[in-house]
């Protein structure tokens, strides 16, 4: 199986455990918030896969850290408690998502 395609497989893979945690989740505002960003990266899964040059290890590690991020809201008692585990989640995805939208691409 080729690298794009390793890559591309995981960021769809981080949007499904993320549109399952919202199916499952006691939170409403958070599962909502997982929902929005899974179908924010969905359209962008193949350039954020390419534009930022990930390679398969980096994307198995998100794909690792969102499979986590399951347990970790479910251990939650309130909804800021689950807001707290997936800010950090949430800001390194908006970022990369933030660098994919405004990357310009050089052709050499």
């Amino acid at each position: 199986m080729s690298d794009e395609k390793m890559g591309t497989h995981y960021v769809r893979e981080i949007c499904q455990i993320f549109k399952e945690i919202e199916e499952k989740s006691k939170f409403s505002d958070t599962g909502a918030k997982l929902a929005a960003l899974a179908d924010e990266l969905l359209p962008l899964a193949k350039k954020l896969y390419f534009k930022t040059q990930k390679g398969t290890e980096d994307m198995q590690e998100l794909t690792s850290q969102a499979g986590e991020l399951a347990s970790k809201i479910e251990a939650c008692q309130t909804e800021q408690e689950a807001e707290a585990v997936c800010q950090p989640y949430f800001d390194m995805l908006r970022k990369t998502i933030k660098h994919v939208k405004t990357m310009k691409v050089r052709m050499t």
